[in-house]
């Protein structure tokens, strides 16, 4: 099965230590491009994060990110008395007022009065890691699992474009089994043309000859086409990350197509050529979704 390069994954849990959240985004690329967001403190869990991203996916533009919600240390708890007695002078200037005086609890429950020592800024020990390293498999599968599904689609768009191909090969060849009688006729005016200009040696007419006998023939440009589409359906089936080689297939096709066009002595053949050429086009540009 072929895989796309666009998804989202995420995961979420909590431990002891605290809570976690991680999120993963994936676009088109044309190699492994990750950028990453993480708290202070995460640089071996960064590494690893990269390492395990780079290890599943080849193709893409990632964005990574991870939030960490640390447990605060109770026994660095720690009370700005500042803030509190600015609070307290507030409270008894308001109770002449007639208002009710404020209680401790609710001082202490006041923004900016309690603070506890946060770990934001410490590095995380071998147990966080691996809680948060879990995390980030569950993530990595979800967005695996997006891309597998986008693949799919593009998969069956692909084997449809693969048949309208066939087809109009056996269009063109049908067209191509009247070239040699179109191009005798034009070289019997070319022959003719010549004839009347006594100094063309014999020389220049098998030339003449040779190059009217090459543009005739297209077997070999509609033969090579059918092997290119043979050879598309093994890469589909294949199940790796065939991305790069369906987009130098299309350049083989696109070569062949330019070629036959360029030989085609009907209206019908080139409109059958140039049909060819613009699902050729629209093939390449899905093949650039796909890892």
């Amino acid at each position: 099965m072929i895989r796309g390069m666009t998804g989202f994954g995420r995961a979420q849990g909590q431990a002891l230590w605290g809570a976690w959240v991680w999120e993963i985004r994936s676009v088109n690329g044309k190699a492994v491009d990750l950028r990453t967001n993480f708290p202070p403190g995460c640089d071996a869990v960064d590494f690893e994060a990269r390492k395990r991203v780079k290890e599943r996916f080849q193709r893409g533009s990632f964005q990574l990110q991870l939030k960490v919600d640390w447990v605060r240390d109770a026994g660095a708890t720690q009370v700005d008395t500042r803030e509190l007695a600015r609070l307290v002078r507030l409270s008894r200037h308001w109770a002449k007022s007639g208002a009710a005086p404020a209680s401790l609890d609710g001082l202490l429950a006041a923004p900016g009065v309690v603070k506890g020592a946060s770990r934001t800024s410490s590095a995380v020990d071998e147990q966080t890691a691996k809680d948060l390293l879990a995390g980030l498999d569950v993530a990595l599968d979800m967005l695996a699992e997006a891309r597998a599904r986008e693949g799919a689609g593009l998969g069956q768009l692909f084997n449809s474009m693969l048949a309208q191909m066939e087809q109009l090969c056996r269009q063109a060849g049908e067209f191509a089994g009247r070239q040699p009688e179109l191009v005798r006729d034009r070289f019997k005016a070319r022959l003719a043309e010549i004839a009347k200009d006594a100094s063309i040696d014999q020389d220049r007419i098998a030339q003449e000859v040779l190059v009217m006998a090459t543009r005739a023939d297209v077997r070999e440009e509609l033969d090579r086409l059918a092997a290119h589409i043979v050879s598309a359906r093994a890469i589909l089936a294949s199940g790796e990350a065939v991305g790069r080689k369906l987009d130098f297939l299309c350049q083989e096709l696109n070569r062949e197509t330019n070629t036959l066009c360029s030989k085609s002595a009907s209206l019908e053949l080139t409109n059958a050529g140039l049909a060819l050429k613009s699902l050729i086009d629209q093939f390449r540009e899905q093949v650039q979704n796909v890892e």
